[in-house]
């Protein structure tokens, strides 16, 4: 089975907009496109493409990886 997920980035290398898969212990969690992000990359907001958005923080574990389109 091939992955539709790139090498995980930097959160502070997704911009608004940017399709991404938010991992947990190697396990896809969430993912959607990049709804707003800190300047300093620690804090993204990720919209669901049916609805609704989260907020994830960098120190919480889980790896962000640009998915591409």
């Amino acid at each position: 089975m091939t992955s539709r997920v790139k090498s995980p980035v930097r959160w502070d290398n997704v911009d608004i907009g940017d399709a991404v898969e938010l991992r947990w212990n190697g396990r896809a969690a969430f993912s959607g496109l990049v709804d707003a992000r800190t300047d300093d990359g620690e804090v993204v907001w990720v919209a669901a493409p049916a609805g609704g958005r989260r907020l994830f923080h960098i120190a919480d574990g889980f790896d962000l990886a640009g998915v591409p389109a």
